[in-house]
């Protein structure tokens, strides 16, 4: 994983237009996964356990989103440096999973990769002129993915305002009213109808009942919600 000197280069490089509290979380967040780390949840032969994150097999968007969305929640509450540590820890999965470990899927280039992205770091923006950004096994591509996805994504953070308190309510109650008027659809189709199509139709209300309705989201945006991401057990929640 790149060291912290270079995540917080890249935190600190991609942190213009934060607040200042945020910005300070930023710092902080973007590290802590290697001191409190994330667990995934895996599953094999009907069996789960959740157990440490990896760190280079490539970027777990869904975990990212979720700490996109923990930092909109904390930043409709208010606590903008709890905010930028949450920003940050997704930062840390983008710049981690930037970095392929194997070389024509035979040498380990880890610590070589990594020992040039830190000597390449202070060059940055102006290192990615001419230089194809994504994850690879050749530092300045790895440095310039992490670098692009990161700035890519604390824009994003700035540019979407967050909803009122009032226009998160109203989305968290239409998905309310939404997830559960297909269980009760599915269940009423299930209770109604004949074999297979009933069974068929259980089956269905259970799928709806894991369902997340893109309203929870953008109420947990607005500080009234917390969604907590699937596969994942975060370190850092609601």
């Amino acid at each position: 994983m790149p060291s912290w000197r270079v995540h917080r280069a890249l935190a600190s490089l991609v942190s213009a237009g934060l607040p200042r509290d945020a910005a300070r979380g930023l710092l902080v967040g973007v590290v802590e996964p290697d001191a409190v780390p994330d667990l995934e949840v895996r599953c094999r032969g009907g069996r789960c356990r959740a157990v440490r994150m990896r760190h280079h097999a490539g970027v777990p968007r869904g975990l990212v989103e979720y700490y996109f969305n923990l930092a909109c929640f904390y930043r409709a509450r208010g606590d903008l440096h709890a905010a930028g540590r949450a920003l940050g820890r997704a930062l840390h999965y983008i710049h981690d999973g930037a970095v392929k470990t194997r070389r024509w899927l035979l040498f380990n280039v880890h610590d070589e990769v990594e020992r040039e992205m830190e000597r390449l770091v202070d060059a940055l923006p102006d290192l990615c002129i001419g230089v194809t950004a994504r994850r690879s096994n050749r530092a300045a591509e790895a440095l310039c993915f992490a670098y692009v996805e990161s700035r890519r994504l604390v824009e994003r953070f700035i540019s979407e305002p967050p909803p009122t308190r009032k226009a998160a309510r109203g989305a968290l109650w239409r998905g309310r009213a939404k997830k559960w008027g297909l269980v009760a659809a599915a269940l009423a189709v299930g209770a109604t109808a004949g074999f297979p199509a009933g069974l068929l139709g259980f089956l269905t209300g259970a799928v709806f009942l894991l369902w997340t309705p893109g309203e929870y989201v953008a109420a947990m945006r607005g500080g009234v919600a917390c969604v907590k991401p699937r596969r994942y057990v975060p370190a850092l929640t609601c």
